[in-house]
């Protein structure tokens, strides 16, 4: 029951971190949300019930010792973030700079594209099975797989910068990258590039977004995630 105790008092910890961001932000979506939405649920929520239903007592230092070193670093992060990064942030969305983003995001498109080129080629007889691919690539293909996703959700935010002045190329490129994301087998970076936009809108934008719009949003993000899963699991 201590390590229970210890993770529901670290979790206390974390919604007292958001409650803070937003007190001094006064944004609902602020810098914690990336982390309430992905760590939240996998690092307090189901290994507490992990916890709950084995045997893991004989582990309670060793789960002392990672909570308080995850609570340390996501502490340090959010304060010296909160209380260091006070210069207001310009919404230069409308600025001569869009044509730099348009350049920028092709131009990662492009290398998410060919660098995982290879990859698709030797495993061609898999694309309608991405699963399959990320099996089989989980050793040796790293210099390939993570620098494409990283690409992908870099040509995706720059892609943002450009709504205003092209809807259809904004979306264009997200929805590549996002099928680009898919044959990798992964589902984890599509949502990654959702929550990209949600801080987009908060804080270039600069729009309040109302909290019932926030939850159908990831309903729907859930969903597609779902359906991915299923679908790559069961090879098509």
């Amino acid at each position: 029951m201590l390590i229970i105790s210890y993770i529901v008092l670290c979790l206390l910890f974390i919604v007292y971190l958001y409650t803070l961001s937003v007190r001094i932000e006064g944004k609902i979506i602020n810098v914690m949300v990336p982390y309430l939405i992905i760590t939240v649920p996998t690092l307090y929520v189901f290994e507490g019930i992990f916890v709950y239903l084995s045997e893991v007592r004989k582990y309670t230092v060793e789960y002392l010792f990672f909570y308080t070193c995850y609570i340390t670093y996501i502490a340090s992060f959010v304060i010296s973030y909160l209380y260091t990064q006070r210069k207001p942030i310009y919404n230069k969305s409308n600025t001569k700079n869009k044509p730099r983003y348009v350049f920028t995001s092709l131009l990662f498109t492009f290398l998410a594209f060919i660098i995982y080129l290879p990859v698709l080629m030797e495993f061609r007889e898999y694309i309608l099975s991405p699963r399959r691919i990320y099996e089989l690539t989980r050793t040796g293909y790293g210099i390939y797989f993570y620098p494409s996703l990283m690409f992908s959700l870099v040509a995706s935010i720059c892609a943002f910068f450009t709504y205003k002045k092209s809807k259809l190329f904004c979306i264009s490129i997200v929805l590549f990258n996002c099928i680009l994301i898919f044959l990798h087998g992964n589902k984890g970076p599509i949502f990654s590039i959702f929550i990209a936009f949600i801080l987009y809108l908060s804080y270039i934008e600069n729009k309040k977004i109302k909290f019932m719009f926030l939850v159908k949003s990831f309903a729907v993000i859930a969903v597609i995630v779902t359906a991915f899963f299923a679908y790559t699991f069961t090879d098509g």
